[in-house]
């Protein structure tokens, strides 16, 4: 859905139901895909206040990334290490949902050939610690959720002729 676009405010929400699905082999049953994303939700909202300024948000929701669990280790007596044991199927688990809000200001000062526009983004602005993947101990036993990007904010100027 997106805004009919007018002087002040432009927007939409769009909203993704995918579904990919993989077959190992004729007689084995569909199970989702490595690379799945079932629900992809994006909000985006962007309003110009006046006087060169303008401010946006963009909200995100997307499923948990597929993964294949360990579920131990073996220790290799050869080189001192520990192998995982990995669950079957593969992909088989997936990660909590991923959820983020990303908050724009700028300013663009416009001048007879030329404008310069100086902007913060603020990436992941309530620091929501979003799985990214899955990390274990040196022989398999315990995991722990790894996060993404926390709060980023970033500061950029930008001439334009």
């Amino acid at each position: 859905l997106r805004y009919k676009s007018d002087r002040r405010f432009f927007g939409w929400i769009a909203y993704t139901l995918s579904r990919s699905e993989r077959r190992e082999s004729f007689d084995r049953p569909l199970r989702a895909f490595q690379f799945d994303q079932t629900h992809i939700l994006t909000v985006l909202g962007s309003y110009k206040l006046g006087a060169g300024w303008q401010v946006g948000a963009r909200f995100r929701l997307v499923s948990g990334n597929m993964y294949t669990p360990n579920v131990g280790g073996t220790v290799d007596l050869d080189s001192g290490s520990y192998a995982p044991r990995s669950a079957v199927p593969a992909f088989g688990s997936r990660l909590p949902p991923f959820h983020q809000l990303d908050l724009r200001v700028d300013k663009t000062w416009q001048f007879k050939q030329w404008s310069l526009l100086a902007y913060l983004d603020v990436l992941n602005v309530y620091n929501n610690q979003n799985p990214e993947g899955v990390s274990y101990n040196y022989n398999y036993s315990q995991q722990s959720i790894a996060s993404g990007v926390p709060i980023l904010p970033t500061l950029g100027i930008r001439a334009e002729l």
